[in-house]
């Protein structure tokens, strides 16, 4: 498995500079760098935080952008990056994020790289941190921080789509699950209260009062506090149910693995183009990319694609003996590596994926709606064709 080196060395000339090498154990980034001249003055292996970024301390995606974006802005207009992480800390009203850009500024002063200081606070994915240090190293940070900015922008915008897409759903099934607890907990009892002393009721009749004494409010109730408690033991890392667990079990499903999975490349596209745009290297592009993949399968096979480039084998080569991948994907990355225009291939790719997968979740959702309309009309006339069964066979009884 490659792992990345942090390494420390001194150019052609004699300015020492920091940078970041995948590689498959120390000896190895060395090698690299020796290849190009460099002389080699310190190597260690970086290791990766349990936390991924800020986000688990209460700054959400569209504070990551508004910083990047500031940033961006202020950069171009000739500020320098302490002074701008000066303004920004001073006009951010969140405690928690004040004090991160305060420390960033802080070791940034004291000599720090930019995206080193940003990293060590992990404040950005590690997607970000590494278009910051190449916008560092070719002394570009104002298009760094754009590219930044444009990365968790559409990160921000594929979520609020999503989210868009599942409000009528969500609030169709929690409509009718409360219908549900109000028929099992007050109709239905107080209905057969009143019959049930007759002892003529229909199987479907007494199957329902079963099912009203099983889905009584108590049930309701301690399913909510067994869900919430496992909310919470997640979120203190207690128990971890992890997006893979959850992608894993999504993606058993035939329609929504084809949902996922167009959801998974579009992503990947979009994180590569950010990336080659910015200037990063396609290993390590590759490397970043496959970490946001949260299908096991799919992101293994571009980590293994890794190892396969780096021993001289051309790109298109590699991607096409990969079975996991559509030919749209493997056709255009094929134009994009004789052409040399990978980033644009790849934003092409972005714009396939991002459309199939509107397309699959527009027709998703077109057969849920009235499914679960259905299906609550099914069960409610269920219910009702009991009730009424049940009056008819009371009204029959001679007394």
């Amino acid at each position: 498995m490659l792992k990345e080196f942090e390494c420390t060395y001194i150019d052609s000339h004699g300015v020492e500079r920091t940078t970041f090498i995948l590689a498959g154990n120390q000896r190895e980034a060395v090698q690299r760098l020796k290849e190009q001249g460099f002389i080699v003055t310190e190597v260690k292996e970086r290791v990766k935080k349990e936390v991924s970024f800020s986000l688990s301390l209460g700054i959400n995606q569209q504070d990551l952008y508004n910083i990047a974006n500031q940033l961006s802005i202020l950069l171009r207009s000739g500020m320098k990056i302490d002074q701008a992480l000066n303004l920004l800390t001073s006009t951010t009203k969140k405690p928690k994020l004040k004090e991160i850009l305060s420390a960033i500024n802080q070791e940034i002063k004291a000599g720090q790289g930019v995206a080193s200081a940003f990293e060590k606070n992990n404040l950005f994915p590690s997607v970000c941190v590494s278009m910051i240090h190449v916008g560092e190293t070719v002394g570009n940070l104002a298009t760094a921080f754009d590219n930044v900015a444009q990365y968790l922008k559409f990160q921000i915008e594929l979520k609020r789509e999503i989210i868009n897409a599942l409000i009528y759903p969500f609030f169709l099934v929690l409509a009718s699950f409360f219908t549900l607890i109000f028929m099992f907990n007050f109709i239905i009892p107080r209905f057969f209260a009143i019959f049930q002393t007759t002892g003529s009721i229909p199987i479907t009749a007494k199957f329902v009062f079963t099912l009203s004494k099983v889905f009584n409010a108590k049930v309701f109730i301690l399913l909510f506090i067994v869900g919430l408690l496992f909310y919470l033991l997640n979120r203190s890392r207690m128990v971890n149910f992890s997006p893979e667990k959850i992608s894993w079990f999504l993606t058993r499903l035939p329609f929504v693995r084809t949902l996922f999975f167009n959801l998974e490349l579009s992503r990947f596209c979009y994180s590569m183009y950010s990336m080659l745009k910015g200037g990063v290297e396609f290993i390590k592009a590759v490397e970043l990319s496959a970490n946001i993949i949260q299908d096991k399968a799919l992101r293994d096979s571009f980590l293994t694609s890794i190892r396969e480039i780096k021993k001289g084998k051309r790109i298109a080569e590699v991607y096409s003996q990969m079975p996991i991948l559509p030919d749209i994907f493997v056709n255009l990355v094929v134009v994009g590596d004789e052409s040399g225009n990978l980033a644009d291939i790849f934003l092409e790719l972005y714009q396939v994926f991002n459309d199939n997968f509107k397309t699959a979740i527009k027709r998703f959702l077109t057969l849920l709606e009235p499914a679960i309309i259905v299906f609550m009309g099914l069960i409610v006339g269920f219910i009702i064709v009991s009730l009424i069964l049940t009056v008819m066979n009371v009204g029959a009884i001679k007394f």
